[in-house]
């Protein structure tokens, strides 16, 4: 049996089957989610493996705007390797390191218009997909709506991450909160329960970057 399907089981836990690809994507992107808080560039290469797992694993479980989601994450993850590397490098030869900071008043009002906007249009495409390209998709998608608004949120969280703005954190509470509903609906509860630490990891994230950037604030102004 193929060992990237959802119906080859590694293990079965209080009468929940675990497959190898979602035990192992979420193991995976467990420790990306770690080392992105703590800011290490090491968590990108890793992120494209992990994305790129749970890209196969939403196709099966017909969640597609989750599917799509992921390979804009792949792609995010190869320009964000490239930017916290060209950040180090400028530290290391006496620049300034890329700074946690707060997204412009005007960037945020775009971010929620990309939301809105393109959420409800991801959301009409996933609900007609499976009659449009019937051969692709041929079943329906599963919550197509709250599906794409999640993940358009996500797109516009991981952006915001590759230049360390502290929003990012702020919609990332936002997707994983409606990802633990969303997966457990679709029975991919492994996946689900590990939201609920990833929203934990979303709290400490925002505290944290919060505290670096009042930190650093602070000491700019007394030197």
């Amino acid at each position: 049996m193929n060992i990237f399907s959802v119906h080859n089981v590694f293990f079965t836990i209080l009468g929940y089957p675990m497959s190898y690809i979602e035990l192992s994507a979420t193991l995976l992107i467990t420790v990306y989610v770690l080392l992105i808080t703590r800011k290490i560039v090491w968590a990108w290469p890793l992120g494209i493996v992990t994305f790129s797992l749970f890209a196969v694993l939403f196709y099966q479980v017909r969640l597609y705007s989750d599917f799509f989601e992921q390979f804009y994450y792949v792609g995010n993850c190869f320009y964000g390797w490239y930017v916290w590397l060209a950040a180090r490098k400028k530290a290391q030869e006496g620049g300034k390191e890329l700074a946690v900071s707060y997204t412009a008043g005007k960037w945020r009002l775009i971010a929620c218009a990309i939301i809105v906007i393109g959420g409800t249009a991801a959301g009409f495409v996933m609900s007609r997909i499976h009659t449009w390209l019937p051969a692709l998709f041929p079943q329906p998608a599963f919550y197509p709506y709250i599906d794409a608004m999640a993940t358009v949120m996500g797109f516009v969280a991981a952006a915001l991450m590759t230049h360390r703005k502290i929003e990012a954190w702020i919609l990332w509470l936002c997707v994983n909160s409606i990802c633990i509903w969303l997966y457990y609906a679709r029975n991919v509860k492994f996946v689900a329960i590990l939201y609920i630490f990833f929203l934990a990891l979303a709290v400490n994230g925002l505290i944290t970057w919060t505290k670096e950037f009042h930190r650093k604030a602070s000491s700019a102004e007394r030197s």
